[in-house]
């Protein structure tokens, strides 16, 4: 299930936004220090001779994820269940080919070596299998074609809940399987069998529709709760399944209410928040575009000025939001979601989690370094940990100095003004989109930036964006703002 829930109504400036290795490594359990074991995976392919296009040469022989690591299978658990016992890998598989793992009637020797059918599945769990290809419903047992009936349909969750925020939206998808092997699959209907609270709603495709095979379709389950609520429906889907032509998903429900703090202590808080980051940004940006400056001049960067600068202006900032010195946040017995902030930080930094204000400050300074990445990308073509390639000297050093320092100042000036629109927005009766309601600003900002090129006297040796085979003229500019804009969503918490 997945949601999409905003902790606020406030108006937002933007939405924007490892596989994990094939691995039954991951089974690892070291006995000891000094008793390494070679990977998992190759000790298994070796031992049987497995490669290529074999049908188990696959992390899905061990567990339910195809591609490897979490849970295990049948046959996954009874290796894990030796490797306990201080086995090394090849002896754990061998003293489990004579076992039946998953029940089919074939021991688990047999099953590799003799039919390559998988160990740990039989055809009444080989659903359980997560991203396994296309046909491996044909190699599951010995001498079973296929586990799939010629005409089958498949639901995915079977039983689905729900949690939304009051006034905002959530969403969770239902898939629905054609899981025959050799029919398409027509779905008549689907749709809510109570249908009376005006809180739930579907969308998916257009009926009838048709699910060829080895496809599916998803249908989206829309909550919009108007305070605390708790409702049970069922989702009902109708097709031409044989055995099964109705199948009901039940749907749980829950509305809940995030208490905030009064919006004048909101407005306070956020404007200590938004006070602090300015500083500490316009601190960050200058050192970082003075050390870039310097490296394509042809001087090395002083890093370690810059990276003492930088981290004495994120202490005051951690000591004014959550610190010692905040008066008006953590200091005033108000927490993160008490104030409104999401659970998670935005863009790239949605690892980050938000509860508390370390995490918080954790979020705005993840989000600054990519804000400056996206700054020096523009206007020099590089960013760390990749320092600049080009050389530059004479009338070109001015030019680079001032695109940076245009950029800079659009991105200062840009968080001022947005940031004295959003706090206006928690105390205002309507909020207004502050993009919309500033654009003539912002887009003077931008000219600004814009207009640097055209009085530069030499631009010999410039690298970024405006120089790209491809380039916009204003993208520099374009650049600035979305940084601001980010920026700003990031400190109200509105991504």
């Amino acid at each position: 299930m997945s949601t999409t829930m905003s902790a606020t109504a406030r108006v937002p400036l933007a939405r924007r936004i490892a596989l994990a290795g094939c691995a039954v490594g991951a089974l690892i359990l070291t006995v000891s220090m000094a008793h390494a074991r070679p990977t998992y995976f190759d000790a298994f392919t070796t031992l049987y001779g497995i490669g290529g296009s074999d049908n188990l040469n696959a992390c899905g022989v061990c567990h339910i994820k195809w591609t490897g690591t979490g849970a295990r299978n049948q046959f996954g658990g009874a290796v894990e269940q030796q490797l306990y016992l201080g086995k090394t890998v090849t002896q754990s598989l061998l003293d489990i080919e004579g076992d039946d793992s998953d029940s089919d009637g074939f021991t688990n020797g047999d099953e590799i070596m003799t039919y390559l059918t998988l160990p740990g599945y039989s055809c009444s769990n080989f659903l359980l299998a997560n991203g396994a290809p296309s046909d491996w419903h044909t190699f599951i047992t010995p001498m079973v074609a296929s586990c799939l009936v010629p005409h089958d349909i498949r639901v995915a969750p079977t039983d689905l809940s729900i949690i939304g925020e009051a006034g905002e939206l959530a969403t969770a998808g239902i898939e629905i399987f054609n899981n025959g092997s050799s029919v398409p699959l027509e779905v008549t209907s689907y749709g809510l069998v109570d249908g009376t609270d005006p809180e739930l709603a579907v969308s998916g495709p257009a009926l009838p529709v048709t699910i060829p095979i080895n496809s599916s379709i998803i249908v989206e389950i829309q909550f919009t709760p108007a305070g605390f609520v708790f409702l049970n429906d069922d989702f009902r889907i109708v097709s031409d399944d044989p055995d099964e032509p109705i199948i009901d998903v039940p749907i749980q429900a829950f509305g809940v209410v995030t208490p905030l703090a009064s919006a004048e202590n909101r407005s306070t808080c956020f404007r200590e928040i938004d006070k602090n980051f300015q500083r500490f940004a316009k601190r960050h940006s200058k050192e970082w575009n003075r050390c870039y400056l310097d490296e394509v001049q042809g001087v090395a960067c002083d890093t370690a000025r810059r990276d003492l600068k930088i981290e004495n202006a994120e202490a005051k900032l951690r000591e004014r939001i959550g610190g010692a010195k905040d008066r008006r946040c953590d200091g005033n017995n108000l927490s993160p979601s008490f104030i409104g902030y999401p659970d998670v930080c935005g863009g790239g930094c949605g690892a980050i989690q938000t509860n508390t204000y370390e995490g918080l400050v954790d979020c705005l300074v993840c989000r600054q370094d990519e804000g400056r990445d996206a700054t020096l990308t523009a206007a020099l073509g590089t960013a760390p940990p990749d320092l600049p390639a080009n050389v530059i000297a004479g009338k070109t050093v001015s030019c680079q100095r001032q695109l940076l320092k245009q950029s800079g100042k659009a991105i200062a000036k840009g968080l001022k003004i947005l940031g004295r629109c959003e706090l206006d927005n928690i105390t205002a009766a309507v909020a207004v989109d502050c993009a919309t309601e500033h654009a003539e600003a912002l887009a003077k900002l931008k000219d600004k930036v814009d207009g640097v090129i055209q009085k530069c006297g030499s631009t010999t040796g410039l690298d970024g964006c405006l120089f790209d085979p491809e380039f916009s003229v204003g993208c520099v500019g374009d650049s600035a703002l979305s940084v601001a804009g980010d920026l700003t969503d990031t400190v109200f918490g509105l991504d």
